[in-house]
């Protein structure tokens, strides 16, 4: 599979094709070095939706995607409804002043390690598994943090 793009997150990425592999590949641009022109080229894959190919997944992890409910307090909703967590999200503000954000994506451990930044403003409705964890990781961050002292 032919393909090529650039995604952009918490990092840029290449996407484009490689000889090991007919899946799209991911290259960190940070990470590249020696960088040289060629003279072989190759033709995108007309197939190839990079739109499509990002939706799939929260940032780059490419997993099986499922819908996905977070409600944000109403401290943090102003920037939570202007912030996109995904291309595919959409917002209901609620009566008491919060918003509830919905995608279908996957990617749990990127999605994760974003929600932390939120802090205690946000809660995950659904799915379970990604409360669940959401929960190990901040766990695992506070055990770490506690056994310093």
């Amino acid at each position: 599979m032919d393909s090529d793009g650039e995604l952009y997150g918490n990092r840029a990425f290449l996407v484009g094709p490689t000889d090991w592999t007919d899946e799209p590949w991911l290259w960190w641009l940070d990470r590249v070095r020696d960088a040289r022109v060629w003279e072989e080229t190759f033709e995108p894959n007309p197939d190839f939706d990079l739109q499509s190919y990002a939706e799939r997944s929260f940032g780059t992890f490419q997993e099986d995607p499922f819908e996905i409910v977070l409600r944000f307090n109403e401290d943090a909703a102003h920037d939570a409804g202007n912030f996109l967590f995904h291309p595919t999200q959409t917002g209901d503000w609620n009566e008491d002043g919060t918003i509830s954000v919905r995608f279908r994506a996957g990617g749990v451990d990127e999605m994760c390690w974003r929600l932390v930044t939120w802090g205690e403003s946000v809660t995950v409705e659904g799915p379970t598994h990604i409360r669940r964890r959401l929960a190990e990781i901040c766990e695992g961050i506070a055990s770490h943090h506690r056994a310093a002292d």
